[in-house]
């Protein structure tokens, strides 16, 4: 299996700036929270982006902070959602580097990870 799946990126919420690593464990650390199987992941990303979008981010963050031994910083996901969802330009940039780390436009099928 070749692992395509990599991507690293920061984003500020308010004062706080967080390091997320979008790997195959952060992959595996968000489908187990939010009950998502790898096998549904380019559908619920394109059913219910305002969801999957930050839950990338927040699991990409928590991976980060476990590979370097690390308490994430992170609140709870209801909270870290409604301080993402307020802010316009982090959001984008969440998009951005998410649709990266999958290898391309949501949707366009090239996305390796079904």
């Amino acid at each position: 299996m070749n692992n395509t799946l990599r991507g690293q990126f920061e984003f500020t919420i308010g004062k706080k700036k967080y390091q997320a690593s979008l790997t195959l464990n952060a992959m595996r650390l968000m489908c187990n929270a939010m009950g998502v199987k790898l096998s549904e992941m380019d559908k619920w990303l394109n059913d219910d982006p305002l969801t999957a979008i930050p839950a990338f981010a927040y699991y990409g963050v928590k991976n980060e902070a476990a590979r370097q031994a690390k308490d994430s910083g992170l609140p709870e996901f209801e909270t870290f959602c409604a301080q993402v969802l307020e802010d316009d330009k982090t959001f984008q940039s969440m998009i951005s580097a998410v649709t990266d780390a999958l290898g391309g436009a949501a949707g366009d099928g090239d996305g390796g990870n079904g």
